[in-house]
């Protein structure tokens, strides 16, 4: 779980992954970072990179 948030010096927590948002899978569940989009398997929430 560790490799999930960071502290910075000021003592700060912050989240380095996306967490899901809907509201059947919980708080606390982080999506899987691919290289094109955000994806969580449980629900199949995807959030997919525009191409600028």
């Amino acid at each position: 779980m560790l490799q999930f948030y960071e502290v910075d010096d000021a003592g700060k927590v912050q989240r380095l992954r996306k967490q899901c948002l809907n509201v059947e899978c919980g708080a606390g569940t982080f999506m899987a970072n691919h290289f094109d989009k955000h994806y969580y398997g449980k629900c199949g929430l995807t959030y997919v990179y525009q191409k600028a």
